[in-house]
């Protein structure tokens, strides 16, 4: 009998190796009612595949080879890529309902602390702060109450660049910065090494264990797992500094000096959250604010002085319109926006070949959704990256402003109509999670771009020894969250003399305005 019953244990036992070892040879394996993908290999799935650096290029080449709706496996979580126009209309767009979630990432939720508004799940406390920004940041808004900043701000740009145009760098950082804390705080960055310029912190927490998609990462100790440690610190560390911002409003507001800003109108009640938000909660609703309008639009507005320092026709164009309508007596506003189409051109193709976050930010599905007979499963992560999508073009890896000559109106017009095929460029995303800021960031770049080609011949530096112009990498450029040039070096000559005494006249008009703000 115990010879039986020994038997009988041991078929149980290599039943049970024999299941777990299937469920491990499954683990990462692609159902066959998902997009077609690269082979999966167990446990891993595809997540050998992706690479450290470049996955726009690498989304683009799958999308080539699998369809432009593909999938990917990373041990237990699916990653869906859409590449069409159409999947991101009907998805993103007409069913944004449940498309509006962020990926489950706890390394993120970490390292933000629940608490930066662009990437949290869509609940409540999400819902009243897009709804806040949305308000503050309307179009209406902004030109009754921002855009006055935004001419001022450009015109000490040009300025600088008149006097100082080696910094070039330095002062577009200054002056997206300055803008940006302008409307969000009440303060402004006079220079850039001011306290209003340098608060832009990037999270970057580097690799981190996928928890999510490999559950059995998380029994690790914090000790054993850096990016446990990073993570934690980013969130302490960039709350600081949004908290000292807040702080720094709060103690002006305290000596009766109240501004026209975002904090100021909150703090003093006149503009309330639906959900109510914690100390901590609001400064990084405002940092998240700053930090995007900031960063983000100082990356496009080099990448635009990159591109048009190669191509000098392009720079030519634009130069017809503006002294039509200009002439040399005085410089470009945004009120001469529907004579300037080309300045707009210039825009948009700078933001279709280049896109600061080329594979997008990520959403995720709430619950089962079907597509043209594939599956897209319940918390599944979705991308839609501009960078393949921004291709329907053609010889769309050239750059030719001029391909949008049809194409008239501002970003929001073309991503909230029904014709996608017409659309643009996706560089600010889709659906409820559209960038809230679309509309300060075309204004900004519209305003800045015009006003450097009204005031400078744009070209490549000079090498001192050979005494020929250097030549522009325009493939050059920094991989991170967010994308933006390496550094390069162009020269910055004014166009006449009167060009250069309009600018000097226009900054002394200014520079008592912008000191109020200091």
């Amino acid at each position: 009998m115990r010879p039986l019953i020994t038997t009988f244990c041991g078929l149980i036992a290599i039943l049970c190796v024999l299941f777990l070892v299937h469920k491990l040879l499954r683990f990462g394996h692609r159902d066959k009612r998902l997009p077609p993908g690269p082979p999966t290999i167990p446990i891993l799935g595809n997540a050998h595949l992706i690479p450290s650096h470049g996955l726009h290029l690498k989304f683009k080449e799958w999308s080539d080879k699998y369809g432009n709706i593909f999938s990917l496996k990373i041990g237990a979580g699916t990653v869906i890529v859409l590449s069409d126009r159409r999947a991101v209309h009907d998805l993103i767009g007409k069913r944004s309902a449940i498309y509006s979630e962020r990926p489950l990432d706890n390394n993120s939720e970490v390292a933000f602390g629940g608490e930066n508004f662009a990437f949290l799940h869509a609940t409540p406390s999400w819902r009243a702060q897009r709804k806040v920004a949305s308000q503050y940041l309307a179009p209406k808004s902004i030109d009754d109450k921002i855009a006055p900043i935004q001419e001022a701000e450009t015109c000490q740009l040009v300025h600088d660049l008149l006097e100082t145009p080696d910094q070039f760098f330095a002062h577009i950082k200054r002056v997206t910065a300055s803008i940006a804390a302008i409307a969000i705080f009440g303060f402004r960055a006079p220079t850039v090494d001011s306290h209003w310029t340098t608060i832009n912190p990037t999270c970057e927490p580097g690799s981190y264990l996928p928890i999510e998609q490999f559950p059995i990462l998380k029994y690790i100790p914090d000790r054993w797992a850096p990016s446990k440690a990073r993570a934690k610190h980013c969130y302490r560390a960039v709350t600081a500094i949004w908290v000292d911002a807040r702080k720094r409003v709060e103690k002006r507001r305290q000596n009766g000096d109240e501004r026209s800003s975002m904090a100021d109108r909150v703090l003093s009640g006149e503009v309330k959250f639906d959900v109510p938000l914690t100390p901590t909660q609001l400064s990084n609703f405002f940092g998240t604010l700053h930090q995007g309008g900031a960063d983000t639009t100082s990356s496009m507005v080099l990448t635009h002085v990159l591109y048009l320092a190669k191509h000098p026709l392009v720079q030519h164009k634009a130069r017809l319109e503006l002294d039509c309508v200009c002439g040399t007596e005085r410089m470009p506003t945004w009120a001469d926006f529907k004579d300037l189409p080309y300045i707009n051109c210039i825009i948009k193709e700078g933001l279709r070949l280049r896109p600061v976050s080329p594979v997008g930010v990520p959403h995720r599905v709430s619950r089962d959704d079907w597509f043209d007979g594939l599956l897209i499963p319940k918390d599944a992560t979705i991308f839609f990256p501009p960078h393949a999508l921004n291709s329907p073009f053609e010889d769309p890896e050239t750059y030719n402003p001029d391909r949008f000559l049809g194409r008239p109106k501002l970003a929001m017009d073309y991503a909230g109509s029904p014709d996608y095929m017409n659309r643009d460029h996706y560089a600010y995303g889709g659906g409820r999670r559209i960038c809230v800021g679309i509309h300060l960031a075309e204004r900004m770049q519209w305003r800045i771009v015009g006003k450097l080609l009204w005031a400078f011949e744009i070209k490549p530096a000079v090498d001192e020894e050979t005494g020929k112009s250097v030549n522009l990498d325009l493939d050059a450029y920094v991989d991170g969250f967010l994308m933006q040039p390496a550094p390069y070096k162009v020269r910055f000559t004014p166009r006449s003399e009167k060009h250069a005494r309009i600018i000097q006249q226009d900054f002394k008009n200014i520079e008592d305005f912008l000191k109020k703000w200091e």
